[in-house]
């Protein structure tokens, strides 16, 4: 039988103590406000979205929730501002498939060794859209059209690696001979003003910056990007029944801690936001801007998903030849 020496027995002594505070501070998490970092500008589509859930994520975790709006250079001021907070489950930052591009794009910002995913909770499905002044009436027509011009035929996006430049990226993958001429613009809203002013042919947008467009009709969409229908138009087609051959893209949203953060701590910012989200208010607001709840609540199975789309966007930034300021 091992005795404990006198020494060890005093570094378990001193040990006691330690363990107590911290499991203590973590097992009275949250005792502090919370902030949430959203590397897009104020009003934009994802720093509303996160003002709404982090209302509800308040009343769940019974604590405050500050949003900081930080954009900047492609996003990474505001991951960069999480990345260098303390990994105590109080700051949190909201990524996208626009993080996915980052990380593919910047060797200096690893999104998976830098942060810990806790819960991804929205979809923001996408659409091919033409003028309604447009000769192409079907996604299957826009193909031939394009087949038969390689390079002619224009599509507009928010600037290189954005999610409608990748969306674009994506369809080139699937079909293989889809060679389209990429016009970038400052962002998706400029770029619908182009087809609408019949600068360029098509794009493939976000639905909530298309939406009033469609109504009033002005806008046409041949498609939808998801791999199922969407809910808010279900007699559009998806890109992959339209055109027989596999498909799938959106923008999603969700968050994420810096990586040194306890998993207990991650496990109960997971089960409170999803709390937050499935409410009535987030539901009804994300209708309103055309998204759809798309929960991931576990975080081993929202890093699952991750590294895959981790390595497609690292192809296709390689077959693109994109790198951070292109």
């Amino acid at each position: 039988m091992t005795h404990p020496t006198r020494r060890t027995a005093i570094a378990a002594l001193v040990a006691v103590p330690w363990l107590g505070r911290t499991a203590m501070a973590q097992s009275d998490w949250p005792r502090r406000p919370i902030r949430i970092v959203v590397p897009y500008p104020a009003g934009g589509t994802p720093d509303v979205t996160t003002r709404v859930l982090g209302e509800q994520l308040a009343t769940v975790l019974k604590t405050s929730v500050i949003v900081e709006a930080k954009p900047g250079a492609s996003g990474l001021i505001g991951m960069r501002a999480v990345t260098s907070s303390a990994a105590d489950g109080y700051t949190l930052a909201y990524v996208s498939t626009g993080q996915v591009t980052l990380s593919a794009m910047n060797p200096k910002f690893d999104l998976l060794k830098e942060l810990k995913p806790v819960v991804r909770v929205s979809g923001s499905p996408f659409g091919v859209l033409v003028s309604t002044a447009s000769p192409y009436k079907t996604m299957a027509e826009l193909v031939v059209a394009v087949r038969a011009q390689p390079g002619k035929l224009s599509f507009g996006t928010a600037g290189a690696g954005s999610p409608a430049h990748m969306a674009v990226a994506h369809l080139e993958d699937a079909l293989k001979d889809f060679q389209a001429l990429h016009v970038p613009f400052k962002g998706a809203v400029e770029s619908i003003n182009a087809i609408l002013a019949g600068q360029i042919d098509f794009t493939i947008g976000v639905l909530g910056a298309a939406v009033p467009h469609l109504k009033a009709g002005k806008l046409r969409i041949l498609a939808v990007t998801p791999a199922r229908r969407v809910a808010l138009m279900p007699d559009v087609p998806t890109v992959a029944e339209a055109l027989g051959t596999p498909y799938d893209f959106q923008s999603w949203g969700g968050y994420m801690v810096p990586a040194g953060t306890p998993d207990d701590v991650v496990d109960r910012l997971a089960a409170g936001i999803a709390q937050a989200a499935n409410t009535e208010v987030f539901r009804k607001f994300l209708q309103s801007v055309a998204g759809e709840l798309d929960l991931v609540t576990s975080p081993a199975e929202f890093r699952k998903r991750l590294v895959p789309a981790l390595d497609a966007e690292r192809r296709i930034v390689q077959r693109l030849g994109l790198k951070e300021g292109s």
